[in-house]
């Protein structure tokens, strides 16, 4: 009888599911599931809430929920153009500045182009541009948190997508207009588009602060704007991108695949709160003052920080900062954001509460503070 052949080994099936070496699931703080009974200051909040015309229009959509809500996010998406003076084809309309983040990074993805960011700020850019396939640069930030132009620039060849964030998060610090200038003249010769989020731009102050929406005309820009901050909607996932004809359309095609992203209520309310600049007015102004008050106190803790164009401050707290921070949270029940997963482990983002919440505040801090400087001291 014959001898038998040996099977084969069994052949290894390709991988079926594609792997993100840089990349872990986002995994938000209990902060951000249970928002009572706490002084919430991690997640750079409106303390205020909502236009109250805002929060009537919501009410009064939740009535249609059982329709589907306008596949191009109308009326918002007019208004927004109207405001801006540009056409309708040049705004889209999203879940959040969030997905317009990733929809800007699909949309220059696929052409064997790397993509700037820099370093030590919100990882959803380097998150959407990995997940689109792009490789990335990440630029340093200068000594002082702000964006190094003059790197950006140099790291600008051969690059298709440049993402910046300003006002920047974490640090607060903004571009003025003469940096912003440079870095679209930069973007322009690179044949790169420049994307810039400016989620907490109605907080900076409108002399010093440079926006991008001053050079859509010339193309190759695009602004990322959120109704989560100012405006109060963090609940609804609102947001917006205007600018270059050829990505904005480009961010609309790929949208097929998510046809009613921003929900009826969100669409409602957003198109309420554009219209209510008394409100906006009198969030920016609280935030201003609170904002100097706060960051005198700090200062007269020995706690430095940062010069900010935000709803938030950086604040150093030294070694123990996460320690500060998980007892003002477990001891008083106050939550800010220890920083280190964002590249400044020794600090901590304050959002800035209400003004007539200051003073509370600044005295918890100085409760909690000289305890673990002292601390410190002794090992």
């Amino acid at each position: 009888m014959p001898a038998r052949t040996p099977a084969p080994p069994p052949r290894t099936a390709p991988p079926a599911v594609r792997t993100f070496p840089t990349l872990t699931p986002f995994a938000a703080g209990p902060h951000a599931h249970d928002p009572h009974g706490v002084t919430r200051l991690a997640l750079s909040e409106n303390p205020h809430g909502a236009s109250p015309l805002a929060l009537a229009a919501a009410r009064a959509e939740v009535d249609s929920a059982h329709w589907y809500p306008h596949s191009d996010g109308e009326p918002l998406r007019t208004l927004l153009a109207d405001r801006y003076r540009t056409a309708a084809e040049q705004v889209i309309v999203g879940n959040g500045a969030d997905e317009m983040i990733l929809l800007a990074a699909l949309a220059t993805a696929g052409i064997g182009r790397p993509a700037v960011t820099t370093e030590r700020t919100f990882a959803g850019y380097a998150a959407s541009l990995e997940t689109a396939g792009h490789p990335v640069r990440q630029v340093p930030l200068l000594l002082d948190g702000g964006t190094d132009t003059a790197a950006v620039h140099r790291a600008l060849a051969g690059a298709g997508c440049v993402m910046v964030c300003n006002p920047h998060n974490p640090t607060g610090t903004a571009l003025n207009p003469a940096d912003v200038t440079a870095l679209v003249d930069g973007a322009r010769k690179a044949g790169a588009v420049l994307v810039l989020d400016e989620a907490y731009a109605e907080f900076a102050d409108p002399v010093t602060f440079g926006s991008g929406l001053d050079h859509l005309d010339g193309g190759r820009v695009v602004v990322l704007r959120t109704f989560s901050k100012a405006y109060g909607l963090a609940g609804l996932r609102a947001g917006y991108a205007v600018g270059d004809r050829d990505v904005i359309q480009a961010m609309t095609t790929i949208r097929t695949a998510l046809p009613y992203n921003t929900n009826r209520v969100a669409l409602a309310a957003a198109a309420a709160a554009l219209a209510d600049s008394r409100h906006l007015k009198s969030v920016v102004d609280d935030c201003a003052a609170a904002r100097r008050a706060l960051a005198a106190e700090l200062d007269a803790m020995g706690v430095r920080t940062l010069p900010s164009q935000t709803n938030f401050l950086l604040a150093h707290l030294g070694p123990c900062a996460g320690t500060v921070v998980d007892r003002l949270a477990a001891e008083h029940r106050v939550h800010i954001r220890h920083t280190a997963g964002l590249g400044f482990p020794d600090w901590a983002r304050i959002s800035v509460p209400a003004a007539r919440d200051v003073p509370h505040l600044a005295a918890v801090l100085r409760f909690v503070l000289p305890a673990h400087r002292s601390q410190e001291a002794r090992t």
